[in-house]
């Protein structure tokens, strides 16, 4: 769906990770989330650089979603804000090109409906990995489970 998107800045795009992990979630929801993250990154970061899409399991039974690019990183005194509705990092950014500031706060509020947690790390000047945080429903080799929607 953003491979489009990439390719017109000649960016690659790695999926790795975990097949077999399962979260209950309404999948147009948690869709959303993560092309809000993809599209960030790829808006972000540099022409022929890469960015990483890898699901793997963490600790406490959750499922980490983590969307790794190489941009220029968010300064540290704007990280604690970027989940904030209308809120832009670059003021200067007129909406036509930088958006109204609603993608991150929505891809928040999807992956808090989902029970989950989503966080940034960002190094000015290194890129930043934002990681979804969702409880496992199974790891399991069965793709579809009865009463629900993983």
């Amino acid at each position: 769906m953003l491979e489009v998107l990439a390719e017109e800045k000649r960016q690659g795009i790695a999926v790795e990770g975990d097949p077999d992990l399962v979260v209950f979630a309404d999948r147009l929801i948690l869709r959303q989330a993560i092309i809000n993250l993809l599209d960030n990154a790829i808006k972000y970061s540099p022409v022929e650089s890469h960015i990483l899409l890898r699901v793997h399991q963490g600790a406490d039974a959750q499922v980490f979603v983590d969307v790794i690019a190489h941009g220029p990183g968010i300064p540290g005194e704007h990280q604690p804000y970027v989940f904030d509705r209308f809120y832009r990092v670059d003021k200067a950014r007129t909406r036509e090109w930088g958006g109204a500031g609603l993608g991150l706060s929505i891809t928040r509020w999807a992956v808090e409906a989902h029970g989950g947690t989503i966080t940034l790390e960002s190094e000015e000047g290194r890129g930043c990995t934002f990681r979804i945080a969702l409880p496992v429903l199974a790891h399991t080799s069965k793709r579809h489970t009865k009463g629900g929607s993983p």
